[in-house]
């Protein structure tokens, strides 16, 4: 039986084979942080949680039972990977063409430095009396 999995991932500057952490809400109501997200030969891998010994060894603090469920949560970790890649991938684009287009500041800039290299002209005279 499938579960409802809300899996969110934040990826970082890879550090070795480490290329994200995640946290897995299960059905709305148990939530796991601490999963690694890895690249290794056979392409990207999910780390349970896990916990260092005081013998420096470490541990899997939880693990899936079945291997359904495994198989579902590895999906959903990986697919999770992956939409998080693309929002950045999308957000730095949206950014690049943010980055190309001139500032309100630079553009007022640009233009006072045209409108002093401009002659000036007298002012017209007005008819009428002045206040």
């Amino acid at each position: 039986m499938p579960f409802k999995l809300d899996v969110r991932v934040r990826p970082i500057a890879p550090m070795g084979n480490l290329l994200a952490y995640a946290n897995v809400t299960i059905g709305g109501c148990f939530k796991i942080d601490g999963f690694r997200i890895c690249s290794g030969e056979k392409g990207l891998y999910v780390n349970m949680p896990s916990t260092q010994d005081n013998k420096g060894n470490w541990r899997d603090v939880c693990w899936p039972v079945t291997a359904d469920f495994r198989r579902q949560l590895n999906e959903a970790l990986i697919e999770g990977y992956g939409a998080a890649i693309e929002n950045l991938q999308a957000t730095l684009e949206a950014t690049k063409g943010a980055a190309e287009k001139p500032s309100l500041t630079g553009a007022l800039k640009e233009n006072a430095g045209k409108v002093k290299s401009q002659p000036v002209k007298a002012a017209a005279a007005k008819d009428g009396p002045s206040r």
